[in-house]
């Protein structure tokens, strides 16, 4: 059986595990980052004010899809410990209640964005294009119940390893809004309102998708909304990842509305354009990272469930190799082809005389890919670890910090600012990826079979001749943070016994009139 099988694979090897999961997720976040190029080029062609007016409003699109996808994602690290554990009853229970929160969220915030939609355009000083905000953010607010539930579904599905069904539920919403984006904005000539509406009834097609595969026995999870109740011990369980989660996507929502005020002091209605149109290649580029995160937060979290810590460990340091790789060459295409890359996004009269500005500031924001990339993944090793309050922490202050520097940008020029978000995102790399490299010391500390594990598979690398001492220091008391003076002295000895082992080995080779495969000694 499929499902099964996805599960087995999620508990297997991590580096396949997170590669298997990754390839899907990222064909399903490509897929939505170049639905979000489709709709801002059709969007562009309505002209720049038009253009600026999506730019100005997207932080609430952020929020409503950004709450359902931390649901999902406190669903996912809750519900993966459970199946680690082989505790099927209870990751069904778990199921059921993200989606019940995700119902009463979402109709819960309908009134809510409704009354903070005026006074945001008002403080964000979008006034003069009102109605274009209005218009396209009125139809994402009234759908938000199918908006947030298309995040929890996809979560849930990643808790059991179904990232192709997760991949299918994402790929149908992006593609029934390219398919009739054009149909409601030029067709029926609703403007920036049938923008909006596609995005709705996008989220109609694939929640119902995701729905049906969930309740229908279709996936190894079987939740089921007949007879469910809240029960606030599954809820608290989601919630303890997907709080912070939530907290920290309406933070940084609501930190791009305050930006966007100094980004208007310094260059106007135009300045907000240049400052969103070229990070929608940011948030392309940040679809690797987001696949591979978002394929570590189950993977890891059901080796911690079924007490695996070494593969646990294992997974983390994949994750931030494979990431920081594919960002930096991300990068270099970039900024080499930076002018080509635009073309979609002016092809208007009134867009095409800003190409160059706009050529500029991506080459500024293609230095910032690979801090953006660590951000993620080691938002994702908290979440996992359960930790994500620390996160929290991190994105509020690195936000603020943003603020801060944006405003003295601001008062210098519109360039300086676009300097300060990368000076920004570097620091925010620096302030998520320490307190996740400390957590997963601590937790390699408290799980000593870890480090074990790991120190095992070098002296077994060496063996072969893959990794020779260096230095009079074996690779084995370098790894998992192993520094000589801090394990306990059974740890010590262990590792010492196995070096001698492999020296007598290799010394009855040499007996034997020839050197034994791998390599030289490292005495």
């Amino acid at each position: 059986m499929e499902a099964t099988r996805d599960l087995e694979t999620m508990l297997g090897d991590p580096r396949k595990a997170i590669r298997s999961m990754s390839v899907p997720l990222l064909i399903s976040f490509l897929v939505i980052q170049i639905n979000m190029f489709v709709d801002t080029a059709w969007c562009s062609g309505l002209g720049s004010d038009a253009t600026s007016a999506v730019s100005s409003i997207t932080p609430f699109y952020w929020i409503v899809g950004g709450v359902g996808t931390a649901i999902g994602v406190g669903a996912s690290t809750a519900i993966a410990r459970c199946l680690g554990r082989h505790e099927k009853a209870q990751a069904d229970a778990l199921a059921t209640q993200a989606l019940l929160l995700s119902l009463i969220i979402s109709i819960a915030a309908i009134p809510v964005l409704w009354l903070l939609m005026g006074p945001a355009i008002t403080v964000i000083g979008a006034s003069d294009i009102r109605d274009l905000c209005e218009s396209y953010i009125t139809p994402v607010i009234l759908m938000s119940v199918f908006l947030m539930m298309e995040g929890v579904v996809a979560g849930i599905m990643r808790s059991e390893g179904a990232a192709k069904k997760a991949m299918a539920v994402l790929i149908l919403s992006a593609s029934v809004n390219m398919a009739i984006d054009p149909i409601l904005i030029y067709s029926l000539d609703m403007g920036l309102a049938g923008a909006g509406w596609a995005t709705g009834i996008a989220a109609v097609a694939s929640s119902s998708l995701g729905l049906f595969w969930l309740l229908t026995s279709h996936t190894y999870l079987s939740p089921s909304l007949r007879h469910a109740r809240f029960r606030r011990k599954e809820a608290s369980d989601i919630m303890y990842v997907g709080t912070p989660k939530s907290i920290e996507t309406i933070l940084i929502a609501s930190m791009a509305l305050i930006q966007r005020i100094f980004v208007i002091a310094a260059g106007g209605v135009i300045g907000v354009m240049l400052y969103n149109v070229p990070w929608r290649y940011v948030t392309l580029a940040c679809v690797v990272s987001l696949a591979v995160s978002s394929a570590l937060v189950p993977v890891c979290s059901a080796a911690i469930g079924a007490k695996d810590t070494a593969k646990a460990v294992e997974g983390y340091r994949y994750s931030v190799k494979i990431t920081v790789i594919a960002m930096a060459a991300i990068a270099v295409v970039t900024f080499v082809f930076a002018e080509y890359l635009l073309m979609p996004f002016t092809y208007s009269p009134t867009m095409e005389e800003l190409r160059p500005d706009l050529v500029h500031v991506l080459r500024i924001y293609s230095m910032l890919f690979v801090f953006m990339g660590l951000i993620d993944i080691g938002s994702a090793i908290l979440q996992s670890l359960r930790k994500a309050q620390m996160s929290l922490w991190s994105s509020l202050i690195r936000n603020i910090f943003l603020i801060c520097i944006l405003y003295v940008a601001s008062t210098i020029s519109l360039d300086a600012c676009f300097w300060a978000v990368l000076v920004t995102e570097a620091f925010g790399a620096f302030i998520m990826m320490y307190p996740a490299f400390m957590a997963v010391r601590n937790f390699k500390r408290l799980n000593p079979e870890a480090r074990d594990a790991v120190r095992s598979r070098h002296i077994d690398s060496r063996r072969s001749g893959r990794l020779p001492a260096v230095g009079g220091q074996h690779p084995a008391d370098r790894v998992a943070g192993g520094v000589p003076g801090r394990e306990g002295p059974g740890d010590r000895m262990r590792v010492r016994c196995r070096l001698a082992a492999l020296r007598c080995q290799r010394l009855r080779g040499r007996m034997r009139g020839h050197q034994p495969e791998g390599g030289r000694s490292g005495t």
